[in-house]
């Protein structure tokens, strides 16, 4: 029987990887041999879905979430899911610390009890849209939801992807945004509001967009956004930083974000392993130094610790500048 129930659950897992999402369970026989097996080969990431361990932990919280949600639209078809998880399913870049949690429409009150799995908002999911078999609410409404809903460091990236993914412009979702405004949420708005008046659709990852949030917000803003050099060696080839800063004489400083998934991602490496990877970075930066500008590595641990980046920019010379005067008036 053990045997047979191997087979059945193996199946099952492949077919929910086909999918893309969660197992759910057919039976209470093979949930409960499933609960068996947890924590060896099979991983539970809510109470009644259940994935194969080895693959989720090869999943990064954006892919879980969606994998999870996909689940749950089976479970429940009547639901409309909204905010960040309508954001992650649109493939707009959300911040993972907002991803803990399943956010879904209510017709009542909004609840966030702690330890839920699940996140009612009191949001009306007007002509909602079916997203690969899930009904979310529609993009704009979901992108100002999520504006509103976080600050300034946290919604630089909803800003730039829903202007670079989904093609809404930054006065269309400003318009939105003001449509929104009472008395209550005064604040939330104008945060929103600021974060789309520095809005760059060339931002190319989610840490880029929190990265030069922070060095707005610290009065360091980067003068040029992925900032084109020729390759010395190979003039038909061009080589690009994420960020650039002028500084006196026109020279300039340049900045790279550091992140491991660009090692460790099958899609990036993109057939090659995580050592020719490493070497062809460091072959990149040797040719970037023949140009004479100082280059500043940072990863998003250093973006994320009060202070660090800000040092680190100030240190190497780059300019800061007079503190935003808005920084009092919007939630960072």
């Amino acid at each position: 029987m053990t045997h047979c129930n191997d087979h059945l659950i193996d199946q099952l897992l492949t077919q929910a990887e086909q999918e893309g999402r969660c197992l759910i369970p057919p039976s209470t026989a093979i949930r409960k041999a499933l609960l068996r097996r947890m924590g060896v080969t099979v991983a539970s990431p809510m109470p009644g879905l259940f994935a194969r361990k080895t693959r989720w932990d090869e999943l990064n919280r954006a892919q879980r979430h969606c994998e999870i949600i996909h689940a749950l639209a089976i479970i429940h078809p009547d639901w409309t899911f909204c905010s960040f998880s309508a954001a992650c399913l649109l493939g707009l870049e959300v911040s993972w610390r907002h991803l803990n949690v399943v956010h879904a429409c209510s017709a009542t009150k909004p609840s966030a009890r702690p330890g839920a799995y699940i996140q009612r908002h009191q949001i009306k999911p007007a002509g909602a849209v079916n997203q690969n078999g899930v009904s979310i609410t529609p993009p704009i409404q979901t992108a100002t939801d999520c504006l509103l809903q976080t600050g300034f460091t946290d919604g630089m990236p909803i800003a730039d992807s829903a202007i670079s993914k989904l093609g809404l412009a930054r006065e269309q979702l400003m318009e939105e945004v003001e449509k929104r405004e009472t008395d209550r949420n005064g604040r939330a708005v104008r945060t929103a509001l600021t974060t789309l008046q520095y809005a760059d659709a060339r931002a190319e990852s989610g840490g880029e967009s929190v990265a030069r949030a922070v060095m707005i917000e610290t009065g360091f803003a980067p003068d040029r956004l992925q900032y084109e050099l020729t390759d010395p060696f190979d003039w038909t080839e061009s080589m690009r930083t994420d960020f650039a800063w002028e500084r006196q004489a026109r020279e300039l400083t340049l900045g790279e974000l550091d992140g491991l998934v660009k090692y460790t991602d099958q899609t990036m490496l993109a057939g090659r392993t995580t050592a020719e990877t490493l070497v062809a970075e460091r072959q990149r930066e040797a040719h970037l130094s023949l140009y004479g500008h100082p280059l500043i590595r940072f990863t998003m641990n250093e973006v994320r610790s009060a202070g660090v980046l800000a040092k680190k920019l100030q240190t190497a010379g780059v300019r800061q500048t007079a503190l935003p005067t808005w920084l009092n008036d919007v939630d960072l």
